[in-house]
């Protein structure tokens, strides 16, 4: 290893006395700042994704209610033809894409994933639904069989399953 001379050091000591040091304070307060900032972002993120989440589980239990009335009343007999009411999904997803579903305690997690799984098979019925009741499977023989077992799977599911999810995670603030 090479010795530095005295003059070399006093070079070293000047060029960091007059470079580095007056600006490491400015630069440990831009640091911070960004830091900060960055932090506020993502804690505003967190609770925009909190309160969409809870207003989606509002407004799909008047889902719920619709989709049974709506299946009730195709089950009796109702010949109006109206696509079925939709669960809504996009709140859930954006919570547990921002890592949020991994807060919650273990049993609320699993029961809010269960509840949307439920949901988005009573979507995928309502689909099939519609598709029985005038897409090009309407044609098929046994089309109305297929879809008065369709309606009754999704009244079944949203009476049985989802509501009363919906009911145990009312009162919980994810």
């Amino acid at each position: 290893m090479a010795v530095i001379p005295d003059d070399l050091w006093q070079i070293l000591i000047y060029a960091f006395q007059t470079f580095v040091l007056p600006y490491l304070f400015t630069l440990v307060i831009a640091f911070l700042t960004v830091w900060l900032a960055f932090g506020l972002s993502r804690r505003g993120a967190r609770g925009r994704a909190r309160r969409s989440l809870r207003g989606e589980l509002r407004t799909n239990a008047v889902v719920t209610r619709q989709i049974m009335a709506y299946a009730d009343a195709q089950l009796t007999g109702d010949t109006s033809v109206a696509p079925m009411p939709r669960y809504k999904t996009h709140a859930f997803l954006a919570y547990k894409r921002q890592g949020l579903l991994e807060k919650l305690p273990q049993k609320i997690a699993t029961e809010l994933e269960e509840l949307y799984l439920n949901k988005e098979s009573v979507n995928k019925a309502g689909r099939r639904q519609e598709e029985l009741a005038f897409g090009p499977a309407a044609a098929f023989p046994n089309a109305h069989t297929l879809r008065l077992e369709n309606l009754t799977y999704v009244r079944d599911t949203a009476h049985n399953v989802v509501e009363p999810y919906q009911d145990r995670l009312k009162n919980v603030r994810p």
